[in-house]
């Protein structure tokens, strides 16, 4: 279940940024293990990020992580844990949240779940009921319940509306706001990342490209005379152009180059920059 990677081992696309914006993307093989890795004591050569970072995540967070580990790699920072598969949702983590705020001195927990209910943990909690909310508002509770008295800031990170939440869901940002009003409770130790925003178009609507990035590789179509990036799957929920999950939520590697998949994991990596985090508020 289990997907783990350390910015020491050899990542799955090497990016070159100048600040935020990725300039060439080359993808190769695999980082990590299925087991997990995490590299401690590097100096950060920008200590406005936290030195020690664990992301928790389902398949949003699967595709984004070689963007997201090149963009923390480019702030100087050498230690982090990645944990993330496709279809998963919080409760499959927990066991391994305890394990990693109980043997690392993690400085920041993300957590990124989009509202998946497929595996053993979610049985009896079916999405849009009441049970199924109140599973994910106590799931998140607990995993801020396991980081806060460590002295770890959690970030909740936010899904984007998918192309079928557009047409038929006019309450598809429950869970999102769920997560905004867990960290209204403790701004001083939680925060709301509204990450969803970066892959959608004005008012949260969906949207299947957007204007090409400064020096992002652009190689979408044009869109209303702009160069544009097509930065969701065609299942409408992903993040890939080429590839769509499966029905277990679970995605493939993306063969070229996801401009989603690399704002979405800038969206989470610029929350880091917060001096609520660097502070390390007890």
């Amino acid at each position: 279940m289990r997907r783990g990677t350390s910015l020491l081992s050899p990542a799955r696309c090497v990016l070159a940024f100048v600040g935020a914006v990725v300039l060439v993307a080359s993808c190769s093989g695999s980082s990590g293990g299925s087991s997990g890795s995490t590299t401690n004591g590097a100096t950060p050569q920008d200590t406005t990020y936290p030195p020690r970072v664990a992301l928790f995540g389902d398949s949003l967070a699967w595709e984004a992580e070689p963007y997201y580990t090149s963009r923390i790699k480019a702030t100087g920072e050498t230690a982090l844990t990645y944990d993330s598969y496709g279809g998963t949702a919080i409760c499959d983590w927990l066991p391994r949240m305890r394990e990693i705020a109980a043997t690392f001195d993690v400085h920041a927990a993300e957590l990124q779940f989009s509202g998946n209910a497929l595996t053993p943990c979610m049985q009896g909690y079916p999405p849009p009921t009441q049970a199924y909310y109140d599973k994910y508002r106590d799931d998140a509770t607990a995993a801020i319940n396991i980081f806060v008295p460590r002295g770890t800031h959690v970030f909740l990170v936010g899904a984007p509306i998918t192309r079928s939440q557009s047409l038929s869901d006019p309450g598809w940002d429950r869970l999102n706001r769920i997560y905004e009003q867990l960290a209204a409770q403790d701004p001083v130790h939680v925060t709301y990342v509204d990450a969803g925003s970066a892959v959608e178009g004005p008012g949260h609507t969906f949207v299947q490209t957007l204007p090409c990035l400064l020096l992002e590789p652009c190689i979408g179509p044009v869109v209303d005379n702009a160069p544009s990036n097509t930065v969701r799957a065609p299942d409408g929920a992903h993040f890939c152009p080429v590839v769509s999950g499966d029905a277990a939520g679970i995605v493939g590697g993306c063969p070229i180059y996801s401009s989603g998949a690399f704002r979405y994991a800038d969206a989470m990596v610029s929350a880091l920059a917060t001096p609520v985090v660097a502070a390390r508020s007890p």
